[in-house]
């Protein structure tokens, strides 16, 4: 991947993540597709080595979970049987919608920092 294609890269993971984060309710396939090119990029700035902080973190960063569901405590478990299933519905959807949304924030500023510290250099 050439530099110029890294930056269009940049901008698209930008725009994607944006996207996401501003819509209402989720879109598996584009999180699905955000999710690719994120570890697309993240393999191509690990075999770039850039600096050591940025390197360790990317080379960390793991790929997000698109099957993740939060899991119930004791007490949610009781609620969730008085209530017949419903708070078990509205607290994975919410939970999954507020873990989905922190990935791709802490991504995009992930790769924003990562992209100032290219034009540095």
């Amino acid at each position: 991947m050439t530099i110029d294609e890294l930056y269009k890269a940049f901008n698209d993971i930008e725009f994607q993540a944006t996207r996401i984060l501003k819509s209402r309710n989720l879109d598996r396939e584009h999180l699905s597709r955000f999710n690719e090119r994120t570890e697309e990029i993240r393999r191509q700035l690990v075999s770039m080595r850039l600096q050591g902080a940025i390197h360790d973190t990317m080379n960390e960063l793991k790929m997000i979970d698109e099957e993740y569901l939060p899991k119930l405590s004791f007490g949610r478990k009781v609620w969730n049987i008085l209530l017949f299933g419903q708070h078990k519905k509205r607290f994975q959807t919410k939970g999954q919608l507020r873990y989905f949304m922190e990935e791709v924030s802490m991504r995009k500023q992930l790769f924003m920092y990562a992209k100032g510290e290219l034009k540095e250099d």
